[in-house]
């Protein structure tokens, strides 16, 4: 039978599974919460795995192999689970058995399990350290035979970090953090310090970044992080993220250095603003000097990296123009949500050893079901609602959008991640000075001062942007300076400092989207349009057709575009 490959991340954020097919390729992949509909959603991804092999048209018992993005075996060495609490439930004497012949071994380096069906079926189960999967979820779909390799987030199993380099030999690390020296958690401590929740908002700070100076408290902060080599420190004086017992991200040292933290809810000012510019700023700094040590061991042209650290979109569109590599690769899923595909390719490649195809760079990751048109009619009837079925869809949705109509798009496959590129997004015309302020307020439900990212057809994207040669953005994961004639135009996409974060729109890839940018020009003079993700504030972003229903309605959007069929209100 065709071999089917599960990955999953069940590591405590964004829970996904993802299913290679026997190509090697993602067959389909979803997060946890798409399909529960709780907001980030960290429990165990049981609805993802039925919702990959429905999709795939297989059965679990279809599996033979699993891999598991968090490897727990450096934690068998300190048994707490006692023989009475295994008896009192037999469930846990693997566990037992576990943790106790680990620590009579003195140490392992990896689990590997089977589970045999009742009617004979097996599936092995295998466990990959975490920032090696972060690896693969990037270099494996980079497209790069060679290529060095930069890991960064808040925490693995006992590194917060990875670095290193792949050639055709293999892949040579040469420098991990140890936790608890974590550029992810460094971070993590100001957005709760500046009254924002850590591992959740680290983007809503990024955005203040663009208000503030950072040297205003650049010469107080910079000392709180230093680099040596291939590796950094941090002044742990100032953080208490790393201690069970504590309240805050944050010491009581950080308060007298800074002051008081802002109360969440409370308005931010000018004091905070400096103080995320400043953090920004040493952020990109210590990435920046860990690349060029690095590059300066390997000599490599080419860079792939990973890790929730590698959301910062403001820093991703400086790495070609502040470090020596001149290819650098992203991808769509750098945080704890493309655990689940990086876990699976690594499986792939470097556990059972099965061969690879040459392959391209990945430019999309529609990797969710397509809804049939009769599917989504049958809903649309069953609430008993009114729609029309334009005979030209793309030109009808130009026409509303010119207008200032905001709208509901939903086409294809379901993005995986947590950004819209066109198949679950709201859109909006850009070039209305009141459009971000509208779509804030009346329909995200979500701070004013919160940018939205300008999607931009990628053979145009140059009379927009101010970009390095080669540089693209299939991901909405860089912030480039917009020109300045382009500000003027796109004011509703233009953030405070004259940036916006650019989706580079491939025909190939989304076409119907891609023909939507162009019949807005007809209307507009600029094949732009504002793209946000299609959800409300603490929603997760609509998976199917009763989802987009369900925030149509409850939102302030004017229209809806699910599939062929369009709603107003």
């Amino acid at each position: 039978m065709a071999q089917y490959i599960l990955g999953i991340n069940c590591s405590g954020f964004h829970s996904s599974a993802c299913l290679l097919g026997p190509d090697g390729r993602v067959r389909v992949a979803i997060a946890e919460e798409r399909l529960s509909r709780v907001k980030q959603d960290k429990s165990f991804p049981r609805l993802a795995i039925r919702y990959c092999c429905e999709v795939a048209g297989i059965e679990l018992t279809d599996i033979a192999d699993v891999f598991i993005g968090w490897n727990p075996a450096p934690y068998l060495l300190q048994p707490q689970q006692t023989l009475a609490d295994a008896f009192q439930n037999r469930g846990k004497l693997a566990q037992l058995t576990l943790n106790e012949l680990a620590a009579l071994q003195g140490g392992v380096s990896c689990i590997n399990q089977t589970l045999t069906g009742t009617e004979g079926t097996q599936m092995r189960l295998h466990y990959v350290d975490h920032h090696r999967a972060h690896l693969a979820n990037a270099l494996l779909q980079s497209g790069f035979a060679e290529a060095d390799f930069f890991v960064a987030d808040g925490f693995g199993e006992t590194t917060t970090g990875l670095m290193g380099t792949a050639t055709t030999a293999g892949l040579q690390e040469l420098a991990a953090n140890r936790t608890p020296h974590s550029l992810g958690l460094f971070y993590g401590t100001f957005t709760e310090f500046l009254g924002f929740r850590p591992n959740g908002d680290e983007w809503k700070i990024m955005a203040l970044a663009a208000r503030g100076n950072p040297q205003t408290y650049y010469e107080v902060l910079r000392p709180l992080i230093q680099v040596s080599g291939l590796h950094f420190e941090l002044d742990l004086r100032y953080f208490e993220f790393f201690l069970f017992f504590t309240p805050h991200y944050y010491s009581p040292k950080l308060v007298e250095l800074l002051g008081a933290p802002l109360p969440p809810g409370a308005e931010p000012a000018q004091r905070e603003f400096d103080i995320v510019a400043a953090v920004q700023r040493i952020t990109e700094e210590v990435v920046f000097e860990l690349l060029g040590n690095l590059h300066a061991r390997t000599g490599q042209r080419r860079l792939v990296l990973g890790g929730g650290v590698l959301m910062n979109s403001v820093l991703n569109g400086k790495l070609t123009q502040r470090t020596p590599y001149q290819e650098v690769y992203i991808g769509a899923t750098p945080d704890d949500t493309g655990i689940s595909v990086g876990s699976a390719l690594y499986g792939r490649q470097y556990v059972l050893n099965l061969p690879a195809e040459p392959s391209r760079a990945s430019t999309h990751n529609f990797f969710g079901q397509e809804y049939v048109a009769a599917d989504i009619e049958k809903e649309l009837q069953r609430r008993k609602l009114q729609y029309e079925c334009p005979s030209n869809l793309t030109e009808a949705t130009a026409d509303l959008l010119h207008e200032g109509l905001v709208i509901g798009w939903f086409q294809g496959a379901s993005e995986l991640g947590q950004r819209a590129l066109g198949h679950r997004s709201i859109l909006a015309n850009p070039t209305l000075p009141d459009m971000k302020a509208r779509v804030n307020a009346s329909i995200k439900y979500r701070e004013a001062f919160r940018p939205f990212a300008p999607a931009v057809p990628v053979e145009r994207q140059h009379e927009f942007f101010d970009l390095p040669a080669g540089e693209t953005a299939y991901f909405m994961e860089k912030v480039f300076p917009l020109l300045p004639l382009a500000q003027q135009r796109l004011p509703a996409v233009t953030h405070d400092d004259g940036t916006g974060r650019l989706q580079s729109v491939r025909a190939d890839d989304n076409p119907l989207f891609h023909e939507l940018l162009l019949a807005f020009e007809k209307r507009s003079e600029v094949p732009v349009l504002l793209n946000t993700s299609f959800n409300l504030n603490g929603m997760p972003m609509v998976e199917s057709p009763a989802d987009a229903l369900d925030c149509y309605l409850r939102s302030g959007l004017d229209a809806l575009v699910l599939g062929p069929f369009l709603l107003r209100k």
